[in-house]
């Protein structure tokens, strides 16, 4: 994968494009560690957002759990201080075929055009430097752990505040941080609201389920 070498200066969007085109003319199968290795300085972001983007879509199943443990493993790197995503050598060589996952790369590449648009690249740097990323381990450990607790209606908040954490780690973007962690604490006091009252809450729903069925 060579689409980091076509220049720093390229957003993260255009080069997802660019690794989406290359791997759209394979015909064999990419590692996960070569896909990792294309993105650059951009994994760790990206790393973070694609599961926090897959969050916001109603999936059956336990998959805010595997979400969640996904952006835990990513939250522990980043609390010790790496820069770039780094996985177990028994993942990095797993393959999978080029042809679906330039499609999903390319989709990806979507929504992070329309937030490169709203950010601004190095601003506020004392928040997107190493010791402010190894400080923000903690929130993103406690995003993943929200996002991980079977809870209706609970992903959403989460979900958001991890996404714009991911464009500001891929933009280093400060005010998207501060953003973030204004989100973070507004989504930990919704999760602290659904556990608290939850019980309560579905059992008022449920009989206004019961109240219009007897009418």
């Amino acid at each position: 994968m060579t689409a980091a070498s076509h220049g720093q200066s390229a957003g993260a969007s255009a080069r997802l494009l660019i690794m989406s085109e290359q791997l759209a003319g394979r015909s064999d199968r990419v590692s996960i560690g070569e896909l990792l290795e294309g993105l650059g300085r951009s994994a760790l972001g990206l790393g973070l957002m694609v599961p926090a983007l897959l969050a916001l879509i109603p999936l059956p199943g336990p998959f805010g759990i595997v979400l969640g443990a996904m952006i835990a493993v990513i939250a522990i790197q980043v609390m010790a201080g790496q820069t770039r995503l780094r996985l177990p050598r028994f993942l990095a060589v797993r393959t999978i075929p080029s042809t679906p996952v330039a499609v999903a790369i390319r989709r990806f590449a979507a929504p992070l055009r329309w937030a490169e648009r709203y950010s601004t690249p190095r601003r506020w740097l004392p928040l997107t430097g190493r010791g402010a990323r190894v400080a923000l381990g903690g929130p993103l450990l406690l995003m993943a752990l929200a996002l991980a607790l079977p809870i209706p209606l609970g992903n959403a908040l989460p979900a958001i505040a991890l996404t714009v954490f991911a464009v500001g780690f891929i933009e280093r973007d400060g005010l998207a941080i501060l953003a973030a962690l204004g989100l973070s604490v507004i989504a930990l006091v919704w999760t602290a609201i659904l556990i608290l009252f939850g019980a309560e809450m579905l059992g008022w729903i449920l009989a206004a389920v019961q109240f219009d069925q007897l009418l």
